[in-house]
């Protein structure tokens, strides 16, 4: 084995291991892909510069090369707040919900949760993604480290929604057919792969508590879908149905927040 791809295997090691932190996954489907990684690099590098419009990295012809010389996460001095992960904490939880699923007769349910997410929306968890990168404060003296640091984090987010596009396709053409849906079901499992693993690899650099606390609003939210429309209506977070809590003031405010933001609707995926 080269020097390049020890560099490189070592690195997914790194963040496998960092996974192992997050809570334990329901299913073992999650799986990294090397291959898909390693060939979308320059594309990701060129991508993530002209979104969060900053002076990462020259995309060269020795992007690769580029990546081995980076051998540590950059110094971090402060995180944004937690609210703008709730929405992808909740796609997280869909990825995990869909792990779950065994029988090809059950793929409608998904079909129906994947189908509503527009390419709009798509797009839209990408510019969280952005924004939360974008107001990451790094104390790391060497630009290079902190242009890949932002870079990869974009890359997991940008994958992972990318994934969540290519599974709600699949559920559109999935056939009636016994045999054509278990190769149905087969298939979009890979993209819920996809979906796991890139955003657990996200999950794994940030705060811990953060993580913690946006997943258990993303899960207060869904329950809060009276009508399970996918769907979160204004007088549904208003109303406090038999059983349940209101939501914290500070947890209304993320609400508020991430309505205004235009993220309305992807509270609930």
């Amino acid at each position: 084995m080269g020097r390049r791809h020890r560099s490189v295997h070592k690195l997914l090691v790194a963040i496998a291991a960092a996974c192992l932190t997050l809570p334990p996954l329901r299913t073992a489907a999650f799986i990294l892909s090397k291959q898909t990684w390693q060939t979308s690099l320059r594309r990701r590098l060129w991508l993530t510069q002209a979104t969060l419009g900053s002076a990462l990295l020259p995309v060269s012809t020795h992007a690769e090369e580029q990546v081995e010389q980076v051998k540590r996460l950059a110094v971090v001095e402060t995180y944004p707040p937690f609210g703008s992960l709730v929405p992808l904490t909740g796609v997280f939880s869909l990825a995990q919900s869909a792990a779950k699923l065994t029988d090809p007769d059950d793929l409608p349910s998904m079909s129906k949760r994947f189908g509503k997410l527009s390419n709009d929306d798509l797009d839209a968890y990408r510019f969280v993604c952005t924004q939360y990168i974008g107001l990451i404060r790094y104390a790391d003296p060497d630009e290079k480290v902190i242009g890949y640091d932002k870079a990869g984090r974009f890359k997991a987010c940008d994958d992972a929604i990318a994934a969540v596009g290519r599974a709600r396709d699949l559920l559109k053409k999935s056939d009636a057919k016994d045999k054509a849906k278990k190769k149905d079901l087969k298939a979009f499992q890979k993209e819920v792969s996809a979906i796991g693993v890139n955003l657990a690899g996200f999950f794994a650099l940030i705060p811990q508590g953060d993580f913690v606390k946006a997943l258990s609003l993303a899960q207060k939210l869904r329950s809060m879908d009276a009508d399970k429309n996918n769907q979160l209506s204004e007088e549904e977070v208003t109303t406090v149905r038999s059983g349940m809590k209101p939501l914290s003031q500070d947890d209304a405010d993320i609400v508020a927040a991430l309505r205004k933001l235009g993220a309305g609707r992807l509270l609930v995926p």
